[in-house]
């Protein structure tokens, strides 16, 4: 009996794990070479001169980040021995030969589509990848001391500035990771050692960077720096970054929440003075009126109610949505004028007694000329008039006592 055929799945599964796995091909002589998965001349079938190891491609600048990403890529398609010339190239007698020069292909296609345009054209003509590898590092890399110099002036010298905390720190992080590539802290090799030397420098290195963060943060965070560093025990990075994140939510939300009550009151305000500045133009209008008949202003002549009368409203009272043409000072001269008619039952004037208003209004009237109206003869003028001196003398006295006591009433 006939097995049954395979899935196309399963077929295509199993001769990628024979390809992955190792490689026999045929030299030029005829023969056969076994290369492992492992070898660094093994060639995935993804493999292909097109590719491109990392995303930003090196401009002649940051090449110590450019130089990390393309080891990291290297060392992943087991290729970065190509590059770095621990990976000698075979004798032209050896069956391995063609397939050396075949990866050696590849890796500097991948090298020279990771470079921009004005690097690629000054190794395009490198016949090795270590050549290429080795142009590049001397022209573009930098001594470990000059490294160190600008990777600890960077970690010193770091500032909050306008940023938040969240890109303050992916700065921080980054001069951190520098800083540990070029100046490595040492280590205890010794497999005897019982003073875990090893977990305290790298506790210490920990402290170190919380201290340099939180001294770079701006003096609005001196609250919550001062509590973070009175905490017992004492956070780490992680926890330190999520209080500081925390902190920073709060103040946005409460940042918002002002800035929506300010607009409120901004509103409110608004409305009030632009009925304050209504009021003062209405009044400024009326202001501008002069009534040539009684000389006051707020009116004019054609709407005085001296020459044309009162209003029938006017005696009892202002009326129910009146809006009268004379000025606040004439309404209260004619309410004045009005409670001054004999047999008025509203002769009570503000702060004062019934009768202390029948003595003040008919004190005004006398002083007014409002007194008896008789004509007296010549003869008689000079005493009258003496006697009304008298009287009226009398009077300015008691008036002066009535406004001390209501004074005195009026601070009590």
């Amino acid at each position: 009996l006939c097995s049954p055929p395979l899935e196309l799945p399963s077929a295509y599964a199993a001769f990628s794990l024979f390809v992955t796995s190792a490689s026999t091909l045929k030299s030029a002589g005829g023969n056969r070479v076994h290369i492992e998965a492992a070898d660094p001349l093994f060639l995935h079938p993804s493999d292909q001169p097109g590719l491109s190891l990392v995303a930003d491609l090196f401009n002649g600048e940051d090449f110590e980040n450019w130089r990390r990403s393309v080891t990291v890529a290297l060392s992943a398609k087991q290729k970065l021995s190509l590059v770095d010339g621990s990976y000698k190239k075979p004798d032209a007698s050896s069956p391995l030969l063609p397939y050396w020069q075949r990866c050696n292909d590849m890796v500097i296609s991948w090298l020279l589509n990771s470079l921009h345009k004005n690097v690629r054209e000054s190794v395009l003509f490198h016949n090795t990848a270590s050549d290429i590898w080795d142009e590049l590092n001397d022209r573009y890399g930098q001594s470990n001391k000059a490294r160190l110099f600008q990777a600890q002036k960077a970690v010193s010298c770091m500032t909050q500035e306008d940023q938040d905390i969240a890109n303050f720190f992916n700065k921080a992080r980054k001069a951190w990771d520098e800083f540990a590539a070029v100046g490595a802290t040492p280590r205890c090799s010794c497999s005897k050692c019982e003073c875990q030397i090893n977990a305290r420098l790298q506790n210490y290195d920990q402290e170190q960077r919380i201290i340099q963060f939180l001294m770079g943060l701006n003096e609005s965070y001196t609250a919550v720096r001062g509590n973070i560093l009175m905490m017992t025990p004492f956070p780490n990075l992680s926890q330190v970054y999520s209080l500081l994140i925390q902190e920073e939510k709060q103040r946005q939300v409460k940042s918002k929440y002002d800035f929506q009550s300010d607009g409120a009151s901004f509103s409110t305000t608004s409305g009030n003075a632009q009925k304050i500045n209504t009021s003062r133009r209405f009044e400024g209008r009326r202001a501008s009126l002069f009534c040539d008949h009684c000389r006051r202003t707020g009116h004019t002549i054609d709407k005085c109610y001296k020459l044309h009368g009162y209003p029938s409203n006017k005696q009892g009272g202002r009326g129910r949505g009146f809006r009268g043409a004379n000025s606040a000072l004439g309404e209260q001269e004619v309410q004045m004028e009005s409670s001054s008619v004999p047999g008025s039952s509203n002769t009570l004037l503000p702060g004062l007694n019934q009768e202390q208003s029948k003595q003040l209004l008919q004190f005004l009237t006398n002083l007014t000329g409002g007194g008896d109206p008789k004509q007296l003869s010549p003869e008689t003028t000079g005493s009258v008039h003496m006697a009304g001196l008298a009287r009226r003398t009398g009077q300015l006295e008691f008036l002066k006592t009535l406004l001390k006591e209501r004074n005195t009433q009026s601070i009590l």
